[in-house]
């Protein structure tokens, strides 16, 4: 198996395990305590994984893109 990513936290290396599985790719998660939890797909399904992350990236990007700080006094928040 080879490893396509790895995670801080488990939900977001279920999160992608959830996406894998849709789309018919077998996987497996080791939790590695100092390096994180790494998924790993077997050989033949690597293109498609990165596939699927890579468009998982790019639609988290879009989603922070588009959060309007201006309204935002963070001065409210401020320490007194």
């Amino acid at each position: 198996m080879v490893l396509v990513s790895t995670f801080e936290n488990e939900v977001e290396a279920q999160l992608l395990a959830s996406q894998l599985k849709a789309a018919g790719i077998d996987l497996k998660i080791e939790d590695d305590k100092t390096e994180g939890f790494q998924v790993f797909v077997f050989e033949d399904d690597v293109a498609e994984a990165l596939e699927i992350l890579e468009t998982r990236a790019v639609a988290d990007d879009d989603f922070i893109g588009d959060i309007n700080t201006d309204d935002i006094d963070l001065d409210e928040f401020a320490d007194e």
